[in-house]
């Protein structure tokens, strides 16, 4: 059973999960850290920075260092819930504070929005008042 596990999470994470398949846990991911899969409820995700082969998934208490890119997390975590906002970061919706050209603040931390995605952003979020921004 335990590797059964593995394996779905894993094909989760890469996105290869054969999509007839009913998943068993619809609201979080499992991640592999210390030897063990960990579940990540997707509202604790705040955001996720990608480098290369590796992405950083930032959660309100601790950060996880893993061993995807950051696509095979984009396959896989809703829609409704997150947003790719450059070309190295996907922010949850639920996390951000503010909005600028330039960045966003998700929780207390900055981070960058790509030229090419700021308006993708722009146009998913309700807007009263008139700054200029848009």
């Amino acid at each position: 059973m335990k590797d059964n596990l593995q394996e779905y999470s894993t094909k989760a994470v890469n996105g290869t999960i054969d999509s007839n398949r009913e998943l068993l846990i619809k609201d979080a991911i499992f991640i592999r850290d210390k030897g063990c899969l960990t579940k990540i409820k997707f509202a604790e995700i705040h955001y996720l920075k990608g480098d290369g082969n590796y992405t950083t998934l930032v959660t309100g208490t601790k950060s996880f260092s893993l061993r995807n890119i950051l696509k095979e997390f984009e396959e896989v975590l809703p829609d409704h819930l997150f947003i790719r906002i450059h070309k190295s970061y996907i922010v949850n919706l639920n996390e951000i504070n503010t909005i600028s050209p330039k960045e966003v603040t998700v929780v207390n931390d900055k981070v960058p929005v790509g030229r090419t995605y700021y308006q993708n952003l722009i146009n998913g979020v309700q807007k009263l008042g008139s700054s200029g921004l848009d």
